[in-house]
């Protein structure tokens, strides 16, 4: 009898055995998965930029200097002439519109998600618009020609970057300087074949170097080395003033002058694309 129980007990425990090795079988081991990897944007980058800007009113302010009224001048686009329903200050609010295009370069460090950088560029612009408003002789009692035109041949800027990045993705803000070459015309003359104006041409330019403050926000995909985005930008270069004197040569006029203000500032939509140096490490995400 006991011989039969140990040999029952024998096969209990060689079975047990068999079937934890089945099970085993059964059920191999899996190595685990290596972390997933996070794009790193640290490092220094170099590229290129093309995009759109959209000027906002340059709101043009006049400033006359006149002295004694002469040729009726501040009568006319001051105060109004005798039987006019307003006066003559009528020179064109513009909105000067072009491309661009240029090259930046940065530095953005990475700290976990958030990322803080430093970029300057430098474009060639071909923002501009001019306008000719001839005066109501009913209205104002003259027919006179006001002109203005308004360009922005260049800008740069040199701003900071606050982003937060999401793998390969960045999205970010940015702010800081902005300066640009400016350039500005305006004429106010008799309108040929007009009425009740005569003797009247008076012409000006200025071009001058500005500075300002620019700020937008952007997003850029990584590949690799490289990176495309798109950012929006702001740049306000300020108020430059253009100031037109007499071209007939008349004495009395010698000391008459008159002085448009215009507003510079630009809204822009621009493509970039960067090459960051170095290789490209990334972050193991446990």
């Amino acid at each position: 009898m006991k011989k039969t129980l140990c040999l029952a007990a024998a096969v209990a425990v060689l079975g047990l055995s068999s079937a934890q090795a089945a099970d085993l079988a059964a059920h191999p081991y899996l190595k685990a998965p290596p972390p997933a990897a996070v794009y790193d944007w640290t490092g220094f980058y170099v590229g290129g930029n093309l995009g759109y800007g959209w000027g906002e009113n340059t709101n043009p302010s006049l400033n006359l200097v006149n002295p004694g009224n002469v040729g009726n001048i501040t009568g006319f686009l001051i105060t109004g002439l005798p039987g006019a329903t307003t006066n003559g200050n009528q020179f064109p609010n513009l909105n000067p519109n072009g491309v661009f295009g240029g090259l930046q370069f940065g530095y953005d460090k990475q700290f976990g998600h958030w990322v803080l950088g430093a970029v300057t560029d430098i474009q060639a612009a071909d923002f501009h618009a001019s306008r000719t408003i001839t005066t109501s002789a009913i209205a104002t009692g003259a027919n006179a020609d006001e002109s203005l035109s308004a360009r922005i041949n260049w800008f740069g800027t040199l701003r900071g970057k606050a982003g937060y990045a999401v793998n390969d993705w960045l999205i970010y803000g940015t702010g800081g300087l902005a300066y640009g070459r400016t350039s500005s015309s305006i004429g106010f003359s008799c309108t040929p074949g007009g009425v009740a104006c005569f003797g009247i041409n008076f012409l000006g330019n200025r071009a001058e170097t500005r500075v300002g403050w620019s700020a937008g926000a952007g997003v850029s995909k990584a590949f690799g080395n490289w990176n495309v985005g798109i950012e929006y930008l702001h740049v306000d270069l300020g108020r430059s003033s253009v100031t037109a004197v007499d071209q007939l040569g008349f004495a009395v006029l010698s000391t008459t002058n008159l002085t448009e203000s215009q507003r510079f500032a630009i809204d822009s939509v621009r493509l970039t694309v960067n090459y960051k140096f170095g290789s490209t490490p990334v972050i193991a995400k446990y």
